[in-house]
């Protein structure tokens, strides 16, 4: 074994410094070969490839939505219908008769339903798909509140005041409703009465109905105009005017009230007046027919005066 301990090193080989110096050497293989740069072949690659499945995807989607359109399967074999009660089986069948052998995918569902809103009996409806073929329709109806008389002519109309149709003279009514007069023949089903008086009349239903006590479809209201509006009942006429129609009603009863009170049997009564009520009592055999008239007092005292002529 030989001893390194006493070995001499040339001065040329001797680094001036003693710092370690240290050199990489690249030793992988092909090492001193041109190196080829595959990323960008990689990418065109995988671009056109993309491409490739992005079209095949859109041809492939293409043929499936031509295969449901005329599939057998999706083709309409039924329209199932509910809340309808008013409505006729024809009128009905040119509502549905719309969907008859469609496509289910293709139907226009928004221009059914406005075909259908179009009946003045309808006051929505709903239009649905149920896979795979048939539509369901729900409707609401319109609800008969009042008749409407204009003298040529007389109507059925909502709570909202629109014309649902015309009744003829000869026509089986099955609703016991009020009957609201008006001096207007401009009437359109489907649309709302012009009159301005039928607002008002409305409104004055609404209120007998919630006070309750009176026999609805034996009402007449006359609404010729808000100001001249008047309550016929039981032979009986009432003239309440535009407006405050609870505080009217109110001082009707006590106005009849009193009259039972008195053996009076009253044929008119004038609320117009907003501090006071003028009455007037029917035609006895021995008596002629005397104007009763009742104050209002404003401090809600029960003090009246009555007046005789």
């Amino acid at each position: 074994m030989r001893d390194y301990k006493n070995v001499n090193v040339p001065r040329s080989y001797r680094s001036s410094s003693n710092r370690v110096t240290v050199k990489r050497v690249d030793l992988g293989r092909g090492s001193g070969r041109p190196r080829t740069d595959s990323t960008g072949i990689k990418k065109t690659a995988l671009h056109v490839l993309l491409a490739i499945v992005v079209i095949a995807g859109g041809w492939l989607g293409w043929r499936a939505y031509q295969a449901l359109l005329h599939a057998e399967t999706f083709q309409i074999a039924g329209v199932d219908v509910k809340g309808v009660k008013q409505m006729s089986e024809a009128e009905l069948r040119e509502i549905a008769g719309v969907f008859t052998g469609q496509n289910i995918f293709r139907v226009d569902l928004e221009a059914a339903a406005r075909r259908a809103r179009a009946n003045p009996w309808v006051q929505d409806v709903r239009v649905y798909r149920r896979m795979p073929n048939r539509i369901s329709m729900v409707f609401t109806e319109r609800i008969p509140y009042a008749f409407l008389d204009t003298g040529p002519g007389r109507y059925l109309i909502d709570s909202g005041g629109v014309v649902i149709n015309r009744i003829g003279k000869e026509q089986a009514m099955p609703w016991r409703l009020p009957v609201v007069v008006v001096k207007d023949s401009r009437v359109q089903s489907g649309a709302q009465a012009t009159s301005d008086g039928v607002g008002e009349a409305l409104t004055l239903l609404g209120e007998i109905a919630r006070r309750g006590g009176w026999r609805q479809h034996e009402v007449t209201i006359n609404a010729f105009s808000p100001e001249s509006l008047s309550i016929l009942y039981a032979d009986h006429e009432f003239k309440i005017g535009a407006g405050n129609y609870a505080e009217k009603l109110r001082r009707l009863a006590e106005v009849i009230a009193d009259g039972k009170q008195r053996n009076l049997e009253l044929a008119y009564v004038d609320l117009r007046p907003e501090r006071q009520a003028a009455a007037m009592v029917k035609k006895t055999q021995n008596k002629a027919p005397r104007a009763v008239v009742k104050s209002k007092i404003p401090n809600n005292k029960r003090q009246m005066t009555n007046k005789y002529q």
